[in-house]
């Protein structure tokens, strides 16, 4: 097997240190920590008092604003449907009334608990609606 030259070596260094470079610009993930939505975002494990399971949702900062989130698979609709969004102010993500998963409408708010979010929401489906409380850890 032939050895690698030093200039074959060296190009092949500096296209390394190229693409990595181009790799650490990419700062959309990163959300300023003085920002109120910070705290709320990430991964959470949902004790619910409606249906009655856990179950995991996720919340990540809306690029197309500076104070939405929007919340992966809130009252479980299951996978495949958009989320559901809020509007973060201090401690506080307010949830508009809105439709989600399967003509589901919903309203409330989440409180930061210092580490989790206490929802208090209420949902409608079809012609039933229900008052729930839920706790994300």
């Amino acid at each position: 097997m032939k050895a690698i030259g030093k200039t074959t070596f060296a190009l092949l260094a500096f296209l390394a240190l190229v693409v990595f470079q181009f790799g650490a610009c990419i700062d959309d993930d990163t959300i300023d920590p003085a920002d109120d939505r910070a705290k709320f975002l990430g991964e959470w494990t949902v004790d619910e008092s409606c249906i009655r399971l856990d179950y995991e949702a996720v919340i990540i900062a809306d690029p197309s604003s500076d104070t939405r989130v929007l919340i992966e698979n809130f009252a479980f609709p299951g996978p495949g449907y958009a989320p559901a969004y809020g509007t973060v102010s201090g401690n506080v993500i307010t949830l508009p009334l809105q439709t989600i998963g399967d003509n589901w409408r919903v309203q409330g708010t989440g409180t930061w608990q210092g580490n989790g979010i206490l929802w208090n929401y209420y949902i409608e489906i079809g012609a039933n609606g229900s008052n729930c409380e839920a706790n994300y850890k």
